[in-house]
């Protein structure tokens, strides 16, 4: 026969059970009451192309640049990558924050993993309200394709490989190193607004003008988007000259037909 001490031992262990459960779930809030969305930033390159011409989700832009000891931005460089900016979006403000010194990842060599490893741990500037926030990373080693000067590795996101530019600013008749760094920081910049034809990202050919040996690239040679101004084969793409490639006109209306200037 059960005593009444059992039912009350009972009662008490069925009271615990429901306070254990209940404190597994929060209902404080309701769906509605739920954050929105965050931006997502860890997209493919282009992704975000119309994001970066148009003003109709941003009107502003912010460049986060972090680099590794050794390989601080060329000052003039960066004022050529806003002026790059200023010319080809419709941005009522464009902000390139102060160059942040971040440690060296003590490499030889890094893959696109590795620096988007290096984005989680260092970026701290997102896109919030109408600004959108793009990021680079400069790395005191090479590519593993170790000719490579950068890469547009997410939607917002670009690498650049500091000895790649040690390699192509030495010799006589080298181009200069604003000419190297301001070259790299546009072509890769025009990646991300989705040139040329980068899928996905609604910068579409308006002529036939993809060179068929090089992925997403012009077939243009004295273009801002040829393969080369990529690599350090772009000695041989600017002649020695104090100018920088620009955009040819097929690109140019690749990034008007999407919004850009």
């Amino acid at each position: 026969m059960k005593t009444l001490r059992y039912y009350l031992l009972r009662v008490i262990s069925l009271l615990l059970m429901a306070f254990v459960f209940q404190s597994c779930l929060d209902s404080t809030g309701t769906d509605s009451q739920l954050p929105e969305p965050e931006y997502s930033h860890n997209l493919n390159p282009g992704r975000s192309a119309n994001d970066f011409l148009s003003d109709s989700s941003f009107t502003n832009l912010v460049v986060e640049i972090d680099y590794m000891p050794g390989y601080a931005p060329n000052e003039r460089a960066l004022d050529s990558l806003k002026a790059f900016f200023q010319q080809r979006l419709h941005k009522s403000s464009v902000t390139i924050k102060e160059p942040t010194e971040i440690a060296s990842g003590e490499q030889d060599e890094y893959s696109a993993n590795d620096v988007r490893n290096l984005e989680q741990d260092n970026r701290s500037t997102f896109a919030k309200g109408d600004t959108l926030a793009a990021y680079c990373i400069i790395v005191d080693g090479k590519y593993e394709q170790r000719n490579v000067l950068g890469i547009a590795y997410y939607n917002t996101s670009n690498a650049f490989f500091g000895p790649a530019y040690d390699e192509a600013s030495n010799g006589v008749g080298a181009p200069s190193r604003y000419q190297i760094e301001a070259t790299s920081f546009r072509h890769e910049f025009g990646h991300l607004f989705g040139l040329v034809a980068v899928p996905n990202s609604g910068t579409e050919m308006q002529e036939p003008h993809k060179d068929p040996d090089h992925g997403n690239h012009c077939d243009n040679d004295s273009c801002l988007m040829y393969y080369a101004t990529e690599t350090t084969d772009l000695i041989g793409n600017t002649i020695g000259s104090d100018d920088i490639p620009s955009l040819d006109a097929n690109c140019k209306a690749d990034l008007q037909a999407n919004d850009g200037r």
